[in-house]
């Protein structure tokens, strides 16, 4: 593993220090031996100005605490908002890294806190959410305002599928190249395929029955509204805001308030039917009674909330129903956790499992179930860190054979099962790094089938988004704003302090001005010019002057390569010789 980090830190630093390098991580790989690497050759090049760590969450900050200890001589601050003005300008002026939020630096700078020209180097996390008005998009304006072209890499495990939202992100961030590592690339990677089983589990009949009964309902109400002018109803659930905007610009207020309610029936029938295929009757249940709850409290508030359900006969069908449904059958992934479970005891001799489920109700549901074959089981808790401590802690020591939780932690576990798709993709994909046997409970031919596999297939067309022709002209047109910038940058300190001096004498000249000076004067400010025209140092300009006089010649573009290897070594007279022909029109003769 050590190896391939190595290879990749090599890799990400040869792009690094040359352009602005948008980085793109699995999940599950760690970055900390990069940004070590990335942080200490930055300060090693220039250690009179800092590099700062901008991280979109302040608590972002303790993935990252042991880089403390790895860059030891660097004092490294992570300033926070609720620090005062006098502590966070102490720690600005005293450390070489700091790690911040953008809003913060952002507005420090503005307070005069801290200096843009401070900051050599920029490290953005989460940079995917680089785009539109967000924070770190008005700190980067900050510095272009400046005028101060500052290196910038951003670091991102955000799986990019729209093309416009990575140029968007390219342009706002000025990256010249990307920098994708493919989770096939990884060491543990090929492990991983032997090590997952995906089981698709069909339902039963019943639950066939009502689900099939739901569906028609959502044609019906689907037709409804594209009868109404409503192009993709299914599309609403996506965006209601905008779909009720819309509204507002074709429909009078009372056909609003019919269309609206009638698509947030749609939307709530389209997620009974999908948690009954995904998790089973009782969690459509708990659903519809948290609709039925809240649209009591308060139902003009809750249907903006997109949580209220009209109160139809349609709506108490299929409540009465789904009652019914949920006293007679359970999904059958609780009769197929069992003998999975059963199997791995008997078979593998594995002794503790850790079963990952979306809903509290899934949760409640499966101790019963783990008790009829001898399994001790425990929930851990998603917020008490004490109590989730104590629980891994029992579970590691053997005290109890299998944990329940709705979100991944790592820990020691023969098998990691999960019960229906996680609510985020990079949960599973978390589970990568670990080497339990990994299963998939999925519903044969549901919706959660077919996210689930979408999902999966997401990395594979990563790299067909980063090699768009599009995504490349925004690379190649970001370098070539770079390029300029530094060109003006050049322009606007020695070379154009030169260019007014030959500019000067150049009216002198024309304008045959006899201008007393000392022969020192004279000849100082002649050196000045040729060594402006040849790019070379003072001395140099002078052995050219004193050639010039020798050979009676009235301007250095009279001098040829012949003429210069006499005073010069023949590949340091070639390198004077080109740049007195690159700069003949740069001035007047």
């Amino acid at each position: 593993m050590k190896e391939n980090i190595d290879t990749y830190t090599q890799v990400i630093l040869g792009t690094a220090v040359k352009d602005n390098t948008l980085l793109i991580y699995p999940v599950n790989f760690s970055i900390n031996s990069i940004l070590e690497v990335l942080i200490k050759y930055f300060l090693k090049k220039d250690d009179s100005k800092k590099v700062a760590i901008i991280l979109n969450k302040s608590e972002t900050w303790n993935q990252f605490r042991d880089l403390k200890d790895k860059l030891e001589g660097y004092k490294l601050s992570h300033i926070i908002s609720t620090y005062p003005v006098e502590k966070r300008t102490k720690n600005y002026e005293e450390s070489q890294i700091v790690a911040i939020t953008p809003q913060l630096l952002r507005n420090d700078i503005l307070r005069q806190i801290t200096s843009p020209s401070d900051f050599h180097v920029l490290l953005f996390f989460d940079a995917h959410l680089s785009k539109g008005k967000h924070s770190s998009v008005q700190l980067m304006e900050v510095f272009l305002n400046n005028k101060i072209l500052i290196r910038n890499i951003g670091l991102t495990r955000y799986i990019f599928q729209n093309t416009n939202s990575l140029i968007e992100v390219c342009e706002n961030l000025l990256i010249t190249k990307i920098e994708y590592i493919e989770p096939s690339s990884q060491p543990f990677d090929h492990s991983f395929t032997s090590r997952e089983d995906v089981i698709t589990v069909p339902i039963n009949k019943e639950m066939y029955n009502f689900c099939f009964e739901v569906n028609r309902f959502i044609r019906e109400y689907q037709n409804f509204l594209k009868a109404k002018g409503v192009e993709r109803p299914l599309a609403v659930r996506k965006d209601f805001r905008g779909f009720v905007q819309g509204l507002k610009t074709k429909f009078d207020f009372d056909e609003q308030q019919v269309l609206i309610r009638k698509a947030i029936e749609l939307i709530n029938f389209i997620s009974i039917k999908e948690l009954v295929e995904a998790s089973g009757p009782k969690v459509a249940l708990d659903y519809m009674k948290k609709l039925r709850k809240r649209d009591k409290e308060n139902t003009e508030k809750n249907i903006k909330k997109i949580s209220s359900f009209a109160r139809t006969p349609v709506f108490e069908e299929i409540y009465d129903n789904l009652i019914t449904l949920s006293e007679s059958t359970i999904h059958p992934k609780f009769e197929r956790i069992k003998q999975l479970i059963n199997q791995m005891k008997n078979k593998l001799n594995y002794k503790n499992f850790y079963i990952v489920a979306n809903h509290k109700n899934i949760l409640s549901q499966l101790p019963k179930y783990l008790k009829e074959i001898g399994l001790r089981s425990k929930i851990l808790p998603r917020s008490q860190s004490k109590e989730r401590a104590k629980l891994k802690q029992i579970f590691d020591s053997g005290d109890v054979d299998v944990i329940l939780a709705s979100h991944f932690v790592k820990t020691e576990a023969d098998a990691i099962i999960f019960f229906n798709t996680p609510t985020k993709y990079e949960t599973f994909l978390e589970a990568r790094s670990n080497q339990s046997k990994i299963y998939f409970l999925i519903t044969h031919r549901s919706q959660e089938e077919r996210v689930f596999h979408k999902y999966r297939n997401r990395e594979k067309s990563v790299l067909k988004v980063i090699k768009d022709e599009k995504v490349q002209q925004k690379l190649v047109q970001n370098q070539q704003v770079i390029f300029n910038k530094n060109i003006e940058e050049k322009m606007n300190s020695r070379t154009k302090a030169f260019v007014n001096l030959a500019k000067s004498l150049s009216d002198n000249r024309r304008s045959q001005i006899n201008v007393k000076t000392s022969p020192t004067e004279t000849d100082e400010k002649k050196a000045n010019y040729i060594q402006f025209l040849a790019n070379c140092t003072y001395q140099e300009a002078v052995s050219i002057s004193a050639l010039l006089d020798e050979k009676k010649m009235k301007h250095i573009n009279q001098l040829s390569f012949k003429e210069l290897v006499e005073i010069f070594p023949k590949e340091r007279a070639k390198t004077i010789f080109n740049n007195l022909e690159g700069r003949k029109n740069l001035v007047p003769n």
